[in-house]
């Protein structure tokens, strides 16, 4: 915690193409209001600035002005804001020595969502432990194999480095940034002015398990429906594969290639999202839940509904039920 009057705090926000607006000027709004509001008289203040490749850059018809990296200028801290998916992200040599000199120069280097992609491809993230969003994690782990990615984590802090997962994940990295730098006391008393909740530690109850799949496979394609569609019957490999006109070893070779896991898992996965749904959108009991999404014994699917997002039916149903 730095105590001395006086002392700024350098924050480069780095705004590249793609860079999601909401984030860039909401990284800023967050720091400016724990200098206002939040911070003791005594701790130190954040000084952010937008940083870039040009003099400006527009992003959704905002324009920005930006401080040049070429500037030479040092920062405490250098934050990759979300980008928006479907952009493809090119780390220049002049941003790559960039980053790679800021942190052999002591800077923390921080990434919230997609933003982790680009410190992964300047080769500091090799080895290290580090988290994205969870739609993105087969994405990463191919692209970055030296990665420890470990995209259930909202927030992972390894030696210099600071990542976060999710799109609204850069609020949890910008109080945790406060946290570290202030106090925290400074932080939650932030937190609680922009109605955050402090904590969260896993994007397990965020997933959704059945659309990280993607598939070319015409007749898997077919079955995947047709076993959302009947996830209380009996899907048996048995089943599956006589709907597939296979033997069963040759159906669970084809489905673990082209689905890359195991049809098992598969219709696990099926079954959780199908609770999940019933108990946001119905009163229906977790008994009740239980038998219509294809399981027999609501004990045992509790324990699993509980591994695989973190919460009890209860809990998620109080998280994500929306009451106005």
């Amino acid at each position: 915690m730095l105590k001395r009057t006086g002392v700024k705090i350098s924050v480069a926000v780095l705004v590249i193409d793609g860079a999601l607006p909401s984030a860039v000027l909401g990284l800023k709004d967050i720091f400016d209001i724990c200098n206002a509001y939040c911070r003791d008289k005594e701790e130190a203040s954040f000084c952010v600035s937008f940083v870039g490749l040009g003099d400006s850059i527009s992003l959704s018809n905002i324009e920005l002005k930006l401080e040049k990296i070429s500037s030479q200028k040092n920062f405490d801290i250098i934050i990759v804001p979300p980008i928006i998916s479907g952009h493809e992200i090119r780390v220049s040599t002049e941003l790559n020595k960039w980053l790679v000199s800021a942190y052999h120069e002591k800077s923390s280097l921080c990434a919230a969502c997609m933003g982790s992609f680009v410190l992964a491809q300047t080769g500091l993230l090799d080895f290290k432990r580090a988290t994205t969003h969870w739609l993105l994690e087969q994405r990463f782990k191919e692209s970055f194999p030296k990665v420890n990615l470990q995209g259930e984590k909202i927030l992972i802090e390894d030696g210099n480095i600071i990542t976060s997962g999710g799109v609204t994940a850069y609020i949890d990295l910008a109080l945790y940034i406060i946290e570290k730098k202030l106090s925290q006391e400074s932080a939650n008393k932030c937190a609680s002015l922009l109605l955050v909740d402090r904590g969260r530690e896993s994007q397990r109850c965020y997933k959704d398990l059945s659309s990280m799949i993607l598939v070319e496979d015409f007749e898997l394609k077919k079955l995947l429906q047709w076993m959302k569609d009947n996830l209380d019957k009996d899907l048996s490999i048995k089943v599956l594969a006589k709907k597939m006109k296979m033997q069963e070893r040759s159906f669970v070779r084809r489905f673990a290639k082209e689905i890359k896991t195991s049809p098992n898992q598969y219709l696990q996965n099926l079954r959780i999202e199908r609770a999940k749904a019933f108990l946001i959108n119905s009163a229906l009991s977790f008994e009740q839940i239980t038998y219509k999404v294809g399981f027999t014994n609501e004990s045992s699917f509790r324990r699993l509904f509980k591994r695989e997002t973190s919460l009890n039916p209860g809990e998620y149903r109080k998280k994500f039920k929306f009451k106005a």
